[in-house]
């Protein structure tokens, strides 16, 4: 029988100077209004994806839930098309929209066959500047969202999240400010258009062309998009990092069959710094894959939980670290002793350069399947420009691979994860 407990041995040893990190660079087209469009291309597919991307998230709404629905809306009716006319045009060409929505960006990402492309651009701009959020279809969003909200807060998990964003940031931070159930009241349907009409500008738009792009469908989206910019010139909100006491809060929910556990903190570094990519990979170690201590155990050998993983993010402006999982509810002060326990542990022990090495073979491969395709390698880009980072976070990344230690980790684990300075949620 075969041992499962024990990892196979590997043949494969990946090194970061195998990956071509000139391909995640983009060409820029030049409209007539002096913006570029970000363009990643790819003959090999027929398939042309596009993104608009708005400074146009919560941080620059004045009533809450204005840029959601906005987002949300923005294709349900024009001067020319109904809802219906729309869904139909789309959904006969095959056609699909993603629609995404956070706290400093909203934005409309099209796919669709490249023959497609000269008729739909036309939709997308007429969408864009014309749409005029009929009251009926407010109305049902709404009921339906309210909906939503209700279910969600009810969930312990939704519930550990919310309060831990605004334990760490404050609630009168864009990063810790949400929407209550008066909000859906408040909310009125001029509300959504004049948040539109403000901050749907194309000035305030940044595009990203991806998959077969050709000289055409480039051509096609200046003559829309790229008219003279007669607009005041727009400058984009970037959240600062707050820094608070760390806390510990418990919110009792009698009907919750598990509890919702988040620890974490606001980070004193920024993405641009070695040490944020140092801290990366310690993460990795501690909760950021299948093999990292967290799962193996508090799932692997206690069983309390289906999924547990700890993340180091970097959101425009700031960079937070947390831990999440949801236990039974009666085991999870032995949880978040384990949890403790793991983070002591990564601060005060040295890995073995054994371990290290098989967590750096899973990043360089989990790096090079992220970027295996050209939606993949502009995805990760537009994230990058609506972040406000750059390649020099790729750099940095892949250095820190290369030139990580045992000593290191312990050293910035030490440094950025000592758990007296956690803010610990646990809800239910």
């Amino acid at each position: 029988m075969i041992n499962r407990s024990i990892n196979p041995k590997g043949n494969l040893i990946l090194k970061t100077s195998s990956i071509d990190t000139n391909k995640l660079l983009p060409s820029y087209y030049t409209m007539d209004n002096g913006k570029n469009i970000v363009v990643f291309k790819s003959d090999s597919i027929d398939i042309v994806k596009i993104d608009f991307v708005f400074e146009a998230g919560k941080a620059y709404q004045t009533k809450k839930l204005t840029s959601l629905f906005v987002n949300k809306l923005i294709t349900e009716g024009t001067s020319k098309h109904t809802a219906k006319q729309i869904a139909e045009i789309l959904d006969y060409r095959g056609v699909y929209i993603e629609k995404y929505n956070d706290s400093t960006i909203s934005s409309i990402s099209v796919l669709m066959i490249k023959k497609y492309a000269e008729e739909i651009l036309p939709l997308l701009y007429e969408i864009f500047t014309e749409a005029t959020f009929p009251d009926n279809e407010f109305e049902v969003a709404l009921k339906k969202y309210k909906q939503n909200y209700l279910n969600d807060i009810m969930k312990p998990q939704y519930l550990a999240r919310k309060k831990f964003y605004e334990s760490i940031y404050g609630r009168n931070h864009v990063y810790g400010s949400f929407a209550s159930e008066v909000d859906f009241d408040l909310l009125t349907i001029e509300d959504v258009r004049n948040f539109h009409n403000k901050n749907y500008k194309l000035n305030n738009c940044t595009i990203f062309a991806s998959g077969n792009i050709d000289k055409n469908i480039l051509a096609i989206i200046n003559q829309l998009f790229g008219n003279p910019i007669r607009e005041q010139s727009f400058t984009p909100i970037i959240p600062q990092p707050i820094f608070t006491q760390p806390k510990k809060i418990y919110v009792p929910k009698q009907d919750a069959v598990q509890s919702a556990i988040r620890i974490g903190k606001v980070l004193n570094t920024s993405w641009d710094t070695t040490d944020f990519t140092d801290l990366m990979i310690a993460n990795t170690i501690l909760g950021g894959y299948f093999g990292s201590k967290l799962t193996t155990k508090i799932r692997e050998e206690k069983g309390y939980c289906y999924s547990i993983y700890s993340m180091v993010q970097a959101i425009r402006g700031t960079c937070v670290f947390f831990i999440t999982t949801e236990v039974g509810k009666e085991v999870k002060d032995n949880a978040i002793e384990d949890i403790y326990n793991e983070l002591q542990d990564i601060c005060s022990t040295p890995i073995s350069t054994e371990e290290l090495e098989v967590v750096k073979n899973y990043l360089i491969g989990d790096f090079i399947r992220s970027i295996d395709g050209v939606f993949e390698i502009s995805e990760r880009h537009k994230q990058m420009v609506t972040n406000h980072s750059t390649e020099l976070f790729t750099d940095n990344y892949l250095k820190s691979i290369d030139n990580i230690t045992p000593t290191k980790i312990y050293e910035i684990s030490n440094i950025y994860l000592n758990k007296d300075s956690m803010t610990q949620i646990i809800v239910g």
